[in-house]
């Protein structure tokens, strides 16, 4: 994700509001998607930890990054963000922080890293360029890498993906390699834009990132790297620019991207090898639409129509809908789901219409 929800919902509210806002792009398409009323997500296990900003799921522990409930209710505080750790089997929780700026989480290895976000446009203090790594069962911080200051005059987030001995880090006009335990900068690429996502491949040979154009010109494209070298292997056009960007979600022979077009929402469907585009099913969605690929399901969390939807992997086709608070962010494996929302985050077991 995933910016803090109250933060997005009312940047996406401007940006659907704004004049002159950009059209769709053309996207090959099949049947659309049935419709009809939502029922509400209806959790196993729920920790009311107040608005959650991103989730990462173990074998062992879920980690959440959320800003706890103030005496104004649930808001998000970008300078008390803290972070969870929720035994899987015991549903034991220990927290740690507060980590200023923290918007992102990946774990690697016995390493969990929190990635930053610099919260205004065009500042980069050094606090706001921290990535941070903490031990995966004590929480004790063990490292900290400072990223070179980029005084890109947009909103710059450290989006993280991960395997289990490397951590990459898209951040503003950068690509880098980290080794995930010692935290060292393994390589490191300029980017023809600005980071807006980034994804690795089930095969781990490739990352994907979401890039918008700098100066903003309302282009945006989604490149393919060499996930070693950062080498760049393929470019395509894509949405979003200017709307926060594209948010890319690879999978294995294909990725999903969705992104805001300023009046509404929309996913694609694309190859991996050639980002081609692929035909996906017609389906509504709002500026807060964010793509989810996990162990082969792909899932629509909608912040701004409060909906959590999975979609069939082939076509797009929605086959489950449900009305959640908020949108928000989901993470899991085929055992269990993790959806953090406005109030925390709840685990459920995935829809049979879903696998």
């Amino acid at each position: 994700m995933r910016p803090p929800l109250a933060l997005l919902l009312s940047a996406l509210l401007l940006a659907s509001c704004a004049s002159g806002a950009a059209a769709g792009r053309s996207t090959p398409t099949v049947a659309a998607s049935p419709s009809g009323v939502p029922t509400q997500l209806i959790v196993d296990k729920q920790w009311k930890l107040g608005p959650v900003a991103d989730v990462a799921v173990g074998v062992d522990a879920v980690y959440v990054l959320y800003a706890p409930p103030t005496s104004e209710g649930a808001l998000s505080n970008a300078t008390d963000t803290r972070l969870a750790r929720i035994d899987r089997v015991s549903g034991r929780v220990v927290t740690a922080g507060p980590y200023p700026f923290a918007m992102r989480v990946a774990l690697s290895g016995g390493v969990l890293w929190i990635g930053p976000n610099n919260q205004y446009p065009g500042t980069a203090a050094s606090d706001s360029r921290i990535l941070t790594g903490v031990d995966a069962q004590s929480l004790l911080t063990v490292r900290r890498v400072t990223l070179p200051n980029d005084p890109a005059p947009l909103a710059l987030i450290a989006n993280l993906t991960s395997n289990s001995s490397t951590v990459w880090v898209a951040y503003a006009t950068h690509l880098y390699r980290l080794n995930a335990g010692s935290g060292a900068i393994l390589a490191s690429r300029r980017l023809s834009g600005v980071a807006t996502s980034a994804s690795i491949d089930s095969a781990g040979a490739r990352i994907y990132v979401g890039l918008e154009d700098l100066p903003t010109t309302g282009a945006a494209t989604v490149t393919a790297f060499d996930a070693t070298s950062l080498t760049p292997i393929v470019s395509s056009d894509t949405g979003g620019g200017g709307l926060g960007g594209p948010h890319v979600a690879a999978g294995g022979k294909d990725i999903w991207v969705s992104y805001a077009t300023g009046m509404m929402g929309q996913v694609e469907h694309r190859k991996a090898s050639d980002l081609a585009l692929l035909p996906v099913a017609q389906t509504m969605h709002t500026n807060g639409v964010q793509i989810f690929v996990i162990a082969g399901m792909v899932w629509v969390a909608d912040a701004m129509a409060g909906q959590l939807m999975c979609l069939d992997p082939q076509t797009g086709v929605v086959r489950a809908v449900w009305s959640t608070q908020q949108g928000g962010v989901i993470d899991g494996d085929g055992s269990a789901l993790y959806f953090g929302d406005i109030t925390g985050v709840g685990t459920f077991q995935p829809d049979a219409r879903c696998l």
